[in-house]
């Protein structure tokens, strides 16, 4: 047996000692990577969507928003059949301040068999659009035609599918990227798509007044006052409610913070329990093993090399459940990502997959480090033990 086998052998010699320590640093590590992983995939949600809205004020009926909220409306997919009048829009261009804008309209949900939730289209204008036409454009290069859909990523349909509503035909021209919102849910279509559908008998009771609308995107000129707008626009008519896009996202900000503020105070106070468990682990082993470093010492081990040994020690098993926890918490994450949405009910868009490897290296790094820090302890120990009183004694 050689010196350098000897960490091996101690571990393997004392498996209740080694796998508390296994178990520590597995703790440690799944704490460190689910939780920060948490918190960036909240923080991807939010910048995701602020990049999706790009609007500076939304228009939706009174009704719906005094039912729903915006946050609904927009998130989670909650978008009944509402519509505004199309005057609004020629109303609304007519205020001070504003640079353009644009109609969306929302088809009722349905219920489609390529799914596991319900669907909803989305229909805008390709000649005035400004919010959807630029996220799109990371996947789909091209026109949309009439009869053409783009699909959110969590729709199980690929490019060149087809997919029936209204027993109308459309054909799947692409599928977006993952925004980690209710948007993900949603069908893409231009305004003619969606009329076609309302033409077709099986869409008899999906109808909507001629040319209504049901939001009106708002972008404003440079430097104008949004709130001015805002009051304008709401003073313009009872019936309808314009809010700012950042009072959504300002609100799901502040939430954001609590949350990460509780996250990370759970997570400071699991790996501080740990790191403690684990120094006493460290000092009982020192205690216990005085007698075979005296020993060690006399065969003619170094008081370094012996210092080595124990560093070596809490290196491998820290290693080891550092990766463990870092792995068992990115196969968790991934397993139960959509429970995770839900709960939180906030925008929730994981890293991509480079950057979960990067969080699981560094959080393998940290549990090494954790386990030297609490080792270095025991390391001093041994450097102070006096051989000859310690066999002399026996302890």
């Amino acid at each position: 047996m050689t010196f350098r086998s000897l960490p091996v052998k101690n571990l393997l010699g004392n498996k209740s000692r080694s796998m508390l320590l296994f178990i520590f640093s597995v703790l440690l590590s799944f704490s460190l990577f689910s939780g920060f992983t948490i918190i960036q995939s909240l923080k991807n949600g939010l910048k995701s969507l602020e990049y999706r809205l790009g609007a500076d004020i939304m228009v939706v009926p009174k009704t719906a928003y005094e039912q729903n909220g915006l946050e609904e409306i927009l998130l989670k997919g909650n978008r009944t059949c509402f519509y505004l009048e199309n005057t609004k829009i020629e109303d609304i261009s007519a205020i001070d301040g504003v640079e353009k804008l644009s109609p969306q309209t929302f088809l009722a949900t349905l219920d489609a068999g390529c799914c596991s939730v319900g669907l909803e289209i989305i229909g805008f204008n390709p000649n005035t659009d400004f919010t959807v036409r630029p996220w799109l454009s990371q996947t789909y290069k091209g026109t949309l035609h009439e009869g053409e859909i783009i699909v959110g990523s969590k729709i199980n349909a690929l490019k060149g599918d087809s997919m029936t509503f209204f027993n109308t035909k459309c054909t799947v021209a692409a599928r977006l990227k993952e925004t980690g919102t209710g948007l993900d849910n949603a069908v893409y279509a231009t305004a003619a798509t969606i009329k076609k559908l309302l033409e077709s008998p099986a869409a008899a009771g999906r109808t909507m007044p001629q040319g209504a609308v049901s939001t009106i995107l708002i972008k404003a000129k440079e430097g104008s006052d949004l709130d001015s707008i805002v009051r304008s626009i709401n003073w313009s008519s009872k019936d309808i409610k314009a809010v700012k896009t950042k009072t959504l996202t300002a609100s799901i900000a502040k939430s954001l913070s609590s949350i990460s503020t509780v996250t990370s105070a759970m997570i400071a106070a699991v790996c501080l329990l740990c790191l403690l468990l684990m120094a006493i682990v460290f000092s009982l082993v020192s205690s216990e093993r005085k007698k075979a470093f005296a020993i060690l010492r006399v065969l003619g081990a170094s008081k370094r090399k012996l210092t080595a040994l124990v560093l070596s020690e809490a290196f491998i098993i820290t290693a080891a459940g550092g990766l463990f926890g870092g792995t068992a918490g990115a196969i968790l994450l991934l397993s139960f990502k959509a429970f995770i949405e839900n709960f939180v009910s906030m925008p929730f868009l994981l890293p991509e997959p480079g950057i979960l490897a990067a969080n699981a290296i560094a959080v393998v790094v940290a549990a090494i480090a954790a386990g030297s820090l609490t080792a270095a302890a025991t390391a001093y120990s041994i450097s102070k033990t006096d051989t000859g009183i310690i066999l002399k004694n026996g302890n």
